[in-house]
């Protein structure tokens, strides 16, 4: 998972190295048959056959490629006279094209945003797994899930086996006790162990969840057990609670076993928003079309700009910044000598920061919406 450190050195190392750099981004999930037997390796070399990079910097690339790591979805690196950093990813990058094997290679400027943009914009979630032998807490961060190890390290085995052996008398009770017409309703009384223990754990919960900046929290677990031990947390952490899961058919904590619980929950949340921003445009005042979003952007008119994951789209651009579709429009404001042709999915991150604009990226069915109703892109107006 990348680290914090990481993503300062990327910040505040990468982003401004002096040019020239090399960026280069390329799909390796193994899964896919085109990866099979190491194949992306032989794309990057041959990719970077077309660019006039140094030899001794080709060579740092190449054998940054030959350290194995584990299997990843993207590898983003960055090379330069002084630099090699290397990162692997579990999620796909925006903007970056990498359909069918393609890699995206860049010699010049860092062209670290798309990474930068990943970076800021995926959530932190919270995984809380409530196993009986002991509670877990994971973290999940741009397609990874880690255990913190620590996190309840000052609760002892015995404690842990004294809760499970009074939650068994609780819910017992509880069973008699609920009204049938109010099923998520626990009676007010119940055993003072568990409530001590409970208020205990979710102090616990709460200092992992502040230090560790979380934005959702997954709870993991029996049903009643996850939904009592809500109640012991604060309102401001009840409110980013966006699922109970419920348990695992097997107690086995692995994070293999956990990844494959909550990812499909996490997935699933990203497309409804995306779908729900699409939704939504309609009662929005809005303009759409690549030139003229591209026009109110630049007249800093939108505050929010959806845009397709796949931004296959070519733009002119001169001196003074302009960016616009038409060549002929470019060059009365540049003349012929400073306009140049470039991919829009290139600027389209820095392009947005410069004029206070956020960035929403849409996939699968939200994006085909996109591009054939709104003919690719959106902005939402502020005036």
């Amino acid at each position: 998972m990348i680290s914090k450190k990481d993503i300062q050195f990327i910040k505040e190392q990468i982003e401004f190295h002096k040019e020239p750099l090399l960026s280069v981004y390329a799909d390796v999930n193994p899964a896919k048959p085109e990866n099979l037997n190491n194949a992306w390796k032989i794309r990057i070399k041959n990719s970077l056959k077309d660019f006039d990079i140094p030899d001794y910097i080709k060579k740092k690339v190449f054998e940054f490629l030959d350290i194995e790591r584990p299997s990843a979805r993207t590898i983003a690196i960055f090379a330069a006279d002084d630099l090699i950093e290397r990162y692997d990813l579990q999620i796909d990058i925006p903007v970056v094209d990498l359909a069918n094997g393609k890699v995206d290679v860049s010699w010049g400027k860092p062209n670290v945003s798309p990474l930068i943009f990943a970076i800021d914009e995926y959530e932190r979630t919270g995984v809380l797994y409530l196993k009986k032998t002991g509670w877990h807490f994971y973290e999940f961060f741009l397609g990874e899930l880690k255990e913190l190890d620590d996190s309840f390290k000052e609760v002892s085995a015995a404690e842990w086996e004294a809760l499970n052996n009074n939650i068994k008398e609780v819910y017992h009770d509880l069973l008699k006790s609920r009204v049938p017409t109010h099923p998520d309703k626990f009676p007010k009384r119940v055993n003072s162990f568990v409530i001590r223990f409970y208020k205990q754990l979710a102090h616990l919960v709460e200092k992992i969840i502040a230090s560790k900046e979380i934005k959702r929290l997954i709870l993991v677990g029996p049903d009643e057990q996850t939904k009592h031990f809500a109640q012991f947390l604060s309102k401001s952490v009840r409110s980013i609670i966006i699922s109970f899961a419920g348990d695992l058919p097997v107690q086995d904590s692995s994070t293999s076993i956990i990844y494959e619980k909550v990812n499909p929950i996490i997935e699933k949340l990203e497309r409804d928003y995306e779908k729900i921003l699409i939704d939504e445009i309609e009662k929005s005042n809005y303009v759409s079309g690549i030139e003229n979003t591209l026009e109110a952007l630049q007249n800093g008119r939108i505050y929010s700009l959806i845009v397709p994951w796949k931004l296959n789209v070519k733009v002119w651009s001169c001196d003074n910044g302009h960016i616009s579709t038409s060549e002929e429009k470019v060059k009365e404001l540049c003349g012929n000598d400073n306009i140049k042709n470039i991919d829009l999915k290139s600027i389209i991150i820095d392009l947005a920061l410069d004029y206070g604009a956020k960035l929403e990226f849409v996939r699968g069915d939200a994006e085909e919406l996109l591009i054939k109703k709104y003919n690719g892109l959106v902005g939402l107006l502020r005036w």
